[in-house]
């Protein structure tokens, strides 16, 4: 991208790390986006992401296992139904830890119709 732009490769990497919506590494097929705004992490917003590391092994900012990504964010702006995940651009609110699992299961199961 830096020889296309004709710019040095450290201004490009620059931009690529300050902006949240640029990745230097692959995206799975499905991103899942764990919010840890001040709402959902009051409202148990780190027993989500638990869940979904400790049941599933999904980590954020690891390379996607099984199709799938897992991201922190800090907010999602939806903080009257915290704790909140989005899931390919669908938020689910009022989240337990189980049904954050149960959400991320039906993506494997749909991909393996």
């Amino acid at each position: 991208m830096a020889k296309h732009l004709k710019l040095p490769v450290s201004r490009v990497y620059g931009v690529a790390t300050f902006y949240a919506q640029f990745s230097l590494s692959p995206k799975g097929k499905h991103l899942v986006q764990v919010c840890q705004g001040t709402a959902c992490h009051v409202q148990g917003g780190r027993a989500i992401l638990e869940a979904l590391v400790r049941e599933l092994d999904l980590r954020p900012e690891e390379p996607p296992k099984s199709g799938i990504s897992v991201e922190v964010v800090r907010c999602v702006g939806c903080c009257s139904l915290a704790p909140v995940m989005v899931v390919d651009g669908v938020a689910h609110g009022r989240l337990t830890p189980e049904r954050a699992v149960e959400i991320v299961k039906e993506l494997y199961a749909a991909d393996n119709r």
